[in-house]
């Protein structure tokens, strides 16, 4: 190594410390740290940020491996996947895939996958084996619950339905990967048109756990005169109801503003509208179940008049970026 790297967040070995002058004393003291034995890290980088986390992993690496799940993302340009979960402060391991007879250093921030990669699953990203999208949402939701799984196939098929295409051959081809069944159940209630992790999890809250169909993702809506009303998240056409997922850039006074705008005009034109958030998806969901369905009685009863508003499909979200 002859000139000492810019890119301060990568990790480097004790060897390549020793090459650039750095004693193991120093890498002993407050300026290094050491997420894995044998790596070491400037101290000044954020240790539980997403992307650092998939670099610190990343360092583990034999030959033939790749990072995989959720940090492929997180170096691929796909920063919504950041493994934080719900609640945003879980930290899921980083995995990563390897040959069947390849063996690492284990920490409790990395998890091996070991299985066979194709030349088709693997790309380089900043130097860094990654595996590639289609391979990444695979092996997430094998190795995943239900909504974890849906949360990874619906932010990375989003604004490509294609993927989605695409991901279904991929799965009758992989069938034979141990959880490879298991990537169907989320795959059959994936759609190209969530615009939000918190939409994927609140359309699954209400087909799996409150039992109603389907809702449409994301329709645009309008009124008798063609004037646009917004579009909701979620819709029962049948009831007509609106639900919408309120994260947390919903705070902000001028989003908020124009939310009780939008909400109000989808009122006046006859539909009901229920909010959520993550406090609804986590403790309040026995709540939050009641008030759905509360809700979905109020649209029956206003359904009973005029309908004066109409839902055609909507545009599709800008594309999550792929590598």
């Amino acid at each position: 190594m002859p000139l000492y790297p810019e890119d301060l967040d990568r990790s480097i070995s004790r060897g390549d410390a020793t090459l650039l002058g750095v004693s193991w004393r120093e890498l002993s003291g407050p300026l290094w740290r050491s997420p894995y034995r044998g790596v070491h890290v400037w101290s000044a980088t954020a240790p539980d940020d997403p992307r650092q986390r998939a670099l610190d992993a990343a360092a583990l690496l034999p030959d033939h491996g790749a990072v995989g799940g959720w940090a492929a993302a997180q170096l691929g340009g796909a920063v919504e996947l950041d493994g934080r979960g719900l609640t945003g402060t879980d930290s899921q391991p980083v995995m990563l895939c390897l040959p069947r007879d390849a063996r690492i250093r284990r920490g409790p921030g990395a998890r091996p996958l070991r299985s066979v990669l194709g030349p088709e699953d693997v790309t380089a990203v900043a130097g860094i084996q990654v595996t590639r999208p289609l391979r990444t949402a695979f092996d997430i939701a094998r190795t995943s619950p239900l909504d974890a799984a849906m949360v990874a196939i619906d932010y990375l098929a989003r604004g490509r339905p294609e993927f989605l295409a695409e991901l279904h051959e991929y799965v009758k081809a992989h069938t034979h990967l141990r959880g490879g069944r298991l990537v169907g159940a989320a795959l059959r209630r994936a759609s190209c048109r969530s615009r939000s992790a918190g939409e994927t999890r609140l359309r699954l809250f209400w087909t799996c756990d409150v039992g109603l169909a389907e809702p449409l993702v994301n329709p645009w809506l309008q009124d008798d005169d063609g004037f646009g009303l917004g579009m909701p998240d979620l819709l029962d056409l049948e009831a007509g109801l609106a639900a919408e997922y309120d994260g947390a850039g919903h705070r902000d006074p001028l989003v908020h503003a124009n939310d009780n705008a939008r909400e109000e005009s989808l009122e006046d034109s006859g539909l009901v509208v229920v909010r959520f958030t993550s406090q609804d998806l986590g403790p309040g969901r026995r709540r939050a179940k009641a008030r759905l369905l509360a809700g979905r009685e109020r649209g029956r009863a206003v359904r009973t008049r005029p309908r004066r508003w109409s839902a055609v499909e909507g545009p599709l979200p800008e594309p999550t970026p792929h590598w």
